[in-house]
């Protein structure tokens, strides 16, 4: 008699949670059947209010123990002959995998990943709360983060995954917290904390550019719900705590290569640290120190000729002394022009 395998059983079962998960929420599952499957199982089509939202994407679908370790909580399967395949579809591509004795599945943006990672042979991936896929999560987080939308989180929610210690959920967390409750000082409280408190390597670069929107900048695009005067207030005072190794630790975010300019994450690092009320003398302390790495010295000592123009010369010339020649093109500079602004 023939066999039916097991892993056909299993490989079903991950279909079919799959299915249930979006025909609960009102969107369209769209299964590619055996024959035709060279690396996609499934389309689904989101669907808001019973009206479709003209988005469609591709799934690979996986199921069973074997995708899934519990010791290291990640998830992993092999690309095998469908790279190409996966990263020229018309369709954004997601990877799913169904863990059955945790009875839901966790997602992963396979063409995103494959152009992060082109040498890989496998798709390997933390299974978190951030990507997981069940009824609880398909609307309020996987559907938002496909549309490109901020995903719906209770406050609490949010400030529990910006405190985890796995990145993806302090991303999500933090980004929740910045989009859908701008003017909650305990959010605020948060992400100033998850600057303060964390490694650099924790900590998301595109949190310093929200943190620049108390104190403000050119380039900074508002929407949605605008920032009250009296959460600006309240951060300001929580700013103005700021020691010089905070400063010294915004200085580490400046891209070497984009440098202070305008719509780079130094034009954030320099507004915030403009603002604060200390700023001049902190700056002064970093440019004098020679503990401190001499590329943020010499980032620091642009912001202070910024801030201070010809008053800045003394301690421009004192680092061109010790082998900077930016600080002497910025002090070159502001004998020639009275000042320097890298916006202009």
């Amino acid at each position: 008699m023939p066999n039916y395998k097991r892993s056909a059983v299993t490989a079903k079962e991950g279909v079919n949670f799959v299915r249930s998960v979006v025909e609960a929420c009102s969107c369209l599952f769209i299964k590619i059947e055996q024959e035709n499957d060279i690396g996609i199982d499934a389309l689904i089509e989101f669907m808001e209010n019973e009206r479709p939202l003209n988005k469609q994407i591709a799934v690979q679908i996986k199921s069973g123990a074997s995708y899934y370790t519990p010791e290291s909580g990640d998830c992993a399967f092999p690309i095998g002959s469908h790279r190409e395949y996966w990263a020229q579809h018309p369709l954004p591509v997601f990877g799913l995998i169904y863990v059955p004795s945790l009875g839901r599945a966790h997602w992963v943006n396979l063409k995103r990943y494959l152009k992060e990672n082109p040498c890989a042979s496998t798709v390997r991936f933390a299974a978190t709360d951030a990507n997981r896929f069940d009824r609880a999560t398909f609307t309020a987080l996987f559907m938002r983060a496909v549309l490109g939308q901020t995903p719906v989180l209770g406050l609490e929610e949010a400030l529990r995954l910006a405190r985890s210690n796995k990145a993806d959920e302090i991303f999500l967390g933090l980004l929740v917290l910045f989009r859908r409750y701008p003017n909650n000082l305990s959010g605020w409280g948060e992400l100033v904390r998850t600057f303060s408190e964390r490694p650099i390597s924790q900590i998301p670069p595109v949190l310093i550019y929200w943190l620049a929107h108390i104190p403000w900048h050119g380039d900074i695009w508002g929407g949605g719900e605008p920032i009250a005067p009296a959460t600006r207030d309240h951060v300001r005072e929580i700013f103005s705590q700021f020691t010089a190794n905070h400063v010294i630790k915004l200085l580490a975010f400046i891209d070497p290569e984009a440098q202070i300019g305008r719509g780079t994450l130094g034009q954030s690092v320099e507004a915030i640290i403009s603002s604060l009320p200390r700023a001049v003398p902190m700056l002064r302390q970093i440019v004098g120190s020679v503990q401190v790495d001499m590329q943020l010295r010499e980032y620091a000592a642009l912001i202070l000729a910024m801030n201070e123009g010809t008053g800045a010369l003394p301690a421009l010339v004192a680092l061109e002394s010790e082998g900077s020649w930016y600080a002497g093109e910025i002090a070159k500079h502001i004998k020639e022009y009275g000042d320097v602004d890298p916006y202009a």
